[in-house]
């Protein structure tokens, strides 16, 4: 009788240890590629002429949805 409710509560956690893990995946997917401009790409986007639209830019990056 311990040995079941042993079991259970084993399986209780890892089930929950398994869907804490696919929740944090799904969160890092779906913010992927939503980082803000560096430096560098700041640099490069005003040396070819695009100095006002670095923020319309960094807007854009932020809102676009991924696997939504």
């Amino acid at each position: 009788m311990i040995s079941a409710l042993l079991g259970a509560i084993i399986m209780s956690s890892a089930t929950i240890a398994m869907l804490v893990a696919i929740n944090i995946t799904d969160e890092s997917i779906q913010n992927a590629g939503r980082y803000p401009l560096t430096a560098e790409e700041k640099e490069l986007l005003i040396q070819q002429g695009f100095s006002k639209d670095i923020e319309k830019i960094n807007r854009k990056l932020e809102e676009i949805e991924i696997l939504k």
